[in-house]
């Protein structure tokens, strides 16, 4: 005949060590948190930057500068002056190039042609066919692009001559056929990145016809769906594995990147926020859209829960929604939504025995909502306070647990979660 005994455990998380495949955490999700001085918290808030001219469909940034894209006039104003400017039916992206002058120049691309924005005036000049339906680079004086399967750069010093080819000026090169299509164009390290479908290829020297060379990178994280962010000396950029990083000669998994519930083949847009922040508009797997962000500096991903129509990134991050821009900046909360926290425990290795979640202690404040579910599938969820003991009136059972904490309170913060775990024993 056995005898029932028992001991209990208390399992320690720091929230701001928290990551996925690491210690007993096997899954996180961050839903409108962040972290910040050790500790989770309530995310970006959000405030009025402009009202949108009527009829806008879009918005997009260079550097501190917003723009709004009008599909039904084929228009783009610059709205910290009010100019107009003509472009194409679609916009696919919106670049900044820094002349020898020292001039910013902006180029809109579209797939009907490239637009290049007057600096006197509001006119602008139009290369058709599309020299590039990628993305513009500056590289040793000529701008590099890239369309299908074929590169193609400007004259040295001159980011107008996409019109006339030969040896010494403006040129093209085909690229070896076996990854496919070129999806964006990055500069780093000193050289030139073409990210293609399946594969990344590496343009070096000075484009010149005697002096360049290009050379196919070893990759095997499958196809590249989403344009890419270069942040430091790495470019990120979603893959049919997840969120990558490629440091200019090979790619692997974003460490703490928490993408599992993307939709890889639902990224609508990429870009770099502040030179610091990779960020995307995704479609979940459960059919909702969020905006993604990952920051690598702390090597996590987080969802940000407001709504918005189109998002863009320069120095800001910026939603649009109705006839306004919105900027994000400190903690608030979405009208009428709230921030959470999902994670699953292992449990399995505090010894032999069935093991039970009896309560949860939260070291931080605010109010919030915690549900837990076992392995049997039953959920558990009690309401309480940070700085005490949270019992559930039944304990949740298994070696897994999944925990959801969720709260409406601004002010919550999360340091440390506490896991008060009995494990029955037989004798």
């Amino acid at each position: 005949m056995s005898v029932p005994s028992n001991r209990r455990h208390i399992v320690r998380c720091k929230a701001a060590s928290m990551r996925a495949g690491e210690g007993r955490v096997r899954a996180l999700r961050l839903d409108h948190l962040r972290e910040e001085k050790g500790a989770l918290v309530c995310a970006e808030g959000e405030s009025t930057a402009t009202t949108l001219p009527s009829l806008t469909t879009d918005i997009w940034c260079v550097g501190d500068r917003l723009l709004a894209y009008r599909a039904s006039r084929k228009t783009l104003t610059v709205l910290m002056n009010n100019r107009m400017y003509l472009v194409g039916e679609e916009v696919i992206r919106v670049a900044e190039i820094v002349e020898s002058s020292g001039a910013k120049s902006i180029f809109v691309i579209c797939p009907d042609g490239l637009y290049l924005f007057s600096n006197v005036g509001v006119s602008t000049t139009k290369y058709d066919p599309a020299p590039t339906t990628t993305n513009l680079v500056l590289f040793h004086e000529r701008v590099i692009g890239a369309a299908g399967q074929q590169m193609r750069y400007t004259a040295p010093s001159d980011i107008r001559s996409w019109v006339s080819y030969g040896e010494q000026t403006a040129g093209w090169c085909d690229l070896l056929p076996t990854g496919g299509d070129v999806v964006d164009v990055v500069g780093m390290r000193g050289n030139v990145y073409f990210l293609r479908e399946h594969g990344i290829t590496c343009l070096t020297g000075y484009v010149d016809v005697y002096n360049f060379r290009l050379e196919d990178i070893p990759f095997g994280m499958g196809r590249i769906v989403s344009h890419a962010a270069v942040i430091g000396e790495k470019a990120y950029f979603f893959t049919e594995c997840g969120l990558c990083c490629f440091d200019g000669s090979r790619t692997e998994r974003a460490p703490g990147a928490m993408d599992e519930e993307i939709d890889l083949s639902n990224i609508l847009r990429v870009q770099t926020a502040g030179e610091r922040i990779f960020a995307a508009s995704v479609g979940l797997t459960d059919g909702s859209q969020a905006l993604y962000l990952y920051e690598p500096a702390r090597e996590r991903g987080r969802f940000v829960r407001r709504s918005f129509e189109n998002f863009t990134a320069g120095d800001d991050i910026y939603l649009m929604r109705g006839t306004a821009a919105y900027r994000l900046t400190g903690r608030a909360l979405p009208s009428g939504g709230s921030c959470c926290l999902t994670a699953t425990f292992a449990l399995g290795d505090l010894g032999e025995g069935e093991k039970r979640l009896e309560g949860v202690f939260l070291d931080g404040k605010g109010s919030f909502e915690i549900e837990a579910v076992g392995e049997d599938g039953i959920a558990r969820s009690r309401t309480g306070e940070a700085g005490q003991w949270i019992d559930f009136p039944a304990s949740v059972r298994g070696e897994t647990v999944t925990m959801r904490i969720q709260s409406s309170d601004v002010d919550l913060s999360i340091g440390e979660i506490l896991l008060r775990i009995r494990r029955e024993d037989r004798v």
